[in-house]
Formats: structure tokens, sequence, C-alpha cells
């Protein structure tokens, strides 16, 4: 973890700030427009389903429900999204903070299919941060609630349960579990079963340049093992170099 961005604003990765800037644009929009934002623009089932409006399943990620539920989701940005980013780069971020928020949010209208009430914030994305963190760090000490120190993989083994438990309790709204579980759900799809896959296929988008591809894919494999198992600052500078230049990070 010595290879990470440290935690100044101004030293955070490009996509990690500018995420942070977009929503907290958009939490200041909300001060005087929220009504008219959460309709259109938060995650409406019943829209999404009975009249395709599609761009919800994204543009609800930049939505909040109050001050607490934009503060400690831009905290957990903050923390987890500089070190994802270090470590994945700049391009797999954005696509890896996209497919874990577009996915919670399918995943939510699946079980919530044809309900008026909206769903909104970026909770999805951020617990597939969480989930990154643990497969690519799992042996890292963490606080949990800022008070238990615990490993990272038990961090989310607790939050998993936590969230499970409260998806099916009657006093709560399970929505927003839902929409957590997906995140994490989707997640972890990416990393132990999709990502080699994702990766190859980025080439094949203007986004992202096809220059970066590295001809041998079993280093790369071994390379992406490496990290699964030991961790980023395992590797060695030439082992760095190859990732870097296979996933674009600058």
């Amino acid at each position: 973890m010595r290879n990470i961005a440290p935690m100044l604003f101004g030293s955070l990765p490009k996509a990690t700030k500018a995420l942070i800037y977009i929503c907290a644009g958009v939490f200041v929009l909300e001060l005087f427009l929220k009504n008219y934002l959460v309709y259109y623009f938060g995650l409406i089932p019943l829209r999404v389903i009975d009249s395709f409006w599609i761009w919800q399943t994204v543009t609800y990620l930049f939505l909040h429900g109050g001050f607490w539920h934009f503060f400690f989701n831009i905290l957990m940005l903050w923390i987890f999204g500089r070190i994802i980013e270090s470590a994945l780069g700049t391009r797999e971020f954005l696509f890896y903070f996209f497919v874990c928020g577009i996915g919670a949010g399918i995943i939510s209208i699946v079980f919530s299919f044809g309900s008026p009430r909206p769903i909104i914030g970026a909770s999805g994305a951020i617990y597939g941060l969480m989930v990154a963190f643990a497969i690519l760090y799992p042996k890292q000490i963490v606080y949990l609630y800022f008070v238990l120190p615990i490993k990272a993989w038990q961090m989310v083994a607790i939050l998993v349960v936590m969230e499970l438990a409260m998806s099916f309790s009657t006093t709560n709204s399970n929505i927003a579990n839902v929409a957590h579980l997906g995140g994490m759900f989707i997640g972890y799809l990416y990393f132990k079963l999709g990502r080699k896959n994702f990766q190859f296929n980025l080439s094949h988008f203007s986004l992202f340049n096809k220059d970066d591809k590295v001809d041998d894919s079993a280093e790369i494999d071994r390379i992406l093992d490496k990290i699964s198992k030991k961790g980023l600052e395992s590797l060695s500078a030439k082992e760095k170099e190859i990732l870097d230049k296979f996933s674009g990070h600058s």
C-alpha cells in the first residue's frame, strides 16, 4: 500500500477528483431543483421500464438524499477511489465504477420492478470499490466505522451480512440495500470472472487506445494473479511498467 495516492484532495487521481466535483455540483443544484432532478435523473424503475428512460441508470449515481448521504458517499469515494484508481489506472477505474453503478441500478430495477419510488446515490458503485479494495488488498487493515480494526476481506464479508439482513427487514426500505448488494455482486464478478475479458474488450472502443495492448497475455494474467494474491506492492518495477502500459495508467 505504499504506492497509493495520498489523502490530500489536490493529490487525488483525476477521475476520483472529477467524480467528487460532479457529485458536489449536482448536490448544490439539488438545493434548488431537487424534485425536478430526482424525477428526471433519479432511477425510477417505472419510468425506466414504461418510458425507457435508460439514462437514469447512470444519472442516479450523482444524486443524493441529503447532506449525510452525500457526505459519507463522497468520503468513501475519496478513501477508496484514490486507491483503486491508482491500482487500475484511470480508464479502467472509470469503467469499473460505472459497471458497478449501472449494474447496481439494473439489479435494483429487477427487485423493485414497476416501482414509482426513486433510487438515488453512488452507494452501489462505492460498495463495488470496497469489493475491489478487498480483492486487491485482502489483508490490509481497515477500521470498520472508523473504530474496529479488521482485514479488508472481513470488512466486505461483514457488510454483505449486514446488507442481507437489512434487505429482509420489514422496518426498513430494502431498495438501497439491494443496490449496495448489487454493486458488490457486480464488482466481485468483474474481478473473479470477467475482468480479463472486460479489459480485452476495452480496446474495441475509441475511448480506449488500441496501442495499450500487451502482446504477452500470459504475462498480464500472471501479474493480475499476483496482485490478487499479494497486493500491488508485491510487483517489481518491470511488472509495474508492463501493468501501466496495459491499463493505460498515467
